[in-house]
């Protein structure tokens, strides 16, 4: 069995994002905080670790939009956070 791949994504850091839109793919965050974004995610890698998200948009596209459009088919709900 192979071991898993590792990616070296770039780092942003510290880094307030606000009224814009944000691609996650290929990226890593840390310490970031993400208000009143539209976060856009299309299946690549991507990591996050102590970052803030408030009032954000998801917005899947590629291969994500395809699971996510494919899941909605299924009669499947995503759910906010409670």
């Amino acid at each position: 069995m192979e071991p898993p791949k590792t990616f070296c994504l770039p780092v942003t850091r510290q880094r307030a994002f606000i009224d814009t839109k944000v691609t996650l793919d290929n990226n890593r965050f840390e310490n970031c905080t993400f208000r009143n974004c539209d976060i856009i995610y299309a299946g690549g890698p991507t990591e996050t670790s102590a970052c803030y998200f408030e009032n954000f948009r998801w917005i899947f596209e590629g291969v994500a939009g395809t699971v996510v459009h494919v899941m909605q088919g299924l009669a499947w709900k995503i759910l906010p956070p409670q």
